[in-house]
């Protein structure tokens, strides 16, 4: 029975029916305890299912963690929906604003996961380093990493805006907090890191790179967009000057493509086709080399 699931589910709702008919769910990010409610009934049923529309409630959460498929590994979800309205992103749009779990409630579901036989622990949110919930993600990535049986600690993703030296100093104080950090910085021009609505410029990411990388000497993974609206030849190079001065053991790159009800797709998609795939092609070559470069070094 194949679905939809998300926030692109969300944005369609039943147009996605339409778009890709053998779907037989679709269901937005706000609705998934309705799908969960009904997966015993779903098997008999022969008409599709649109679950889309709900609101995002405040202090409402998917109680319980998602489990991976290794027996010692859980997620947990600490922080939902986005303030930050990226130009080209449509997560505000469908997930609602940010809502921060209560600490206690967090602390909480660790130990209980601890008492089933987890030890490693992924915090989850569009934005977590954006958590506020009585206290900041700082302190709460500080209590997480204290609790007994918590052998190893990770999060995902972080904005740049949000990041800081405080940060990166509790992760490498702490044993068992991953080394690793996912900091995207999708374009290297402040001109059209304005016009994404992404709130750090090209020399605030790159400090804050050499910062991490000084202070924990961790692995260091982005996303890159290219081919944003207006992106000029002289834009990319800036993108690419990034690319080499930051030092990524990973980065994860992207051709830009409009997003319903953003309003980067209001700006027109200007780039044509042949241009965003060759700048695509030339930082995936940079990047594979970079990549081969630290990993031969480590």
């Amino acid at each position: 029975m194949p679905g939809l699931i998300g926030c692109v589910a969300e944005a369609y709702k039943e147009r996605a029916f339409k778009r890709a008919p053998y779907l037989d769910i679709v269901c937005g990010p706000n609705d998934l305890y309705r799908l969960v409610e009904n997966l015993g009934s779903l098997a008999q049923n022969k008409e599709k299912l649109l679950f889309t529309g709900a609101q995002a409630r405040v202090n409402e959460f998917y109680r319980g963690a998602w489990f991976s498929d290794e027996t010692k590994h859980a997620y947990v979800i600490i922080i939902e929906g986005c303030n930050n309205f990226c130009s080209y992103c449509i997560v505000p749009f469908v997930r609602g604003r940010e809502r921060s779990r209560p600490y206690k409630d967090i602390l909480d579901e660790v130990k209980v996961l601890i008492d089933g036989g987890k030890n490693e622990f992924t915090l989850l949110g569009q934005n977590v380093n954006s958590y506020r919930a009585q206290i900041g993600f700082i302190e709460l990535l500080d209590k997480v990493s204290k609790i007994e049986g918590v052998e190893k600690l990770s999060f995902l993703t972080s904005h740049p805006k949000d990041a800081s030296r405080g940060l990166f100093e509790i992760m490498a104080q702490r044993d068992n907090i991953d080394k690793r950090l996912h900091l995207p910085f999708q374009s290297g021009s402040d001109r059209i890191l304005k016009l994404m609505n992404r709130g750090y410029t090209k020399g605030r990411y790159l400090q804050l790179a050499c910062d991490y990388k000084r202070i924990t000497g961790g692995a260091l993974s982005t996303d890159v967009i290219v081919g944003f609206p207006t992106e000029t030849e002289n834009d990319f190079l800036e993108t690419k000057s990034v690319l080499d001065g930051a030092g990524f053991d990973t980065a994860y790159i992207f051709k830009y493509s409009p997003r319903p009800h953003t309003p980067a797709a209001g700006l027109g998609d200007d780039v044509p086709k042949e241009e965003k795939e060759r700048r695509h092609k030339i930082l995936l070559d940079m990047q594979k080399k970079i990549s081969i470069k630290y990993k031969i070094r480590n």
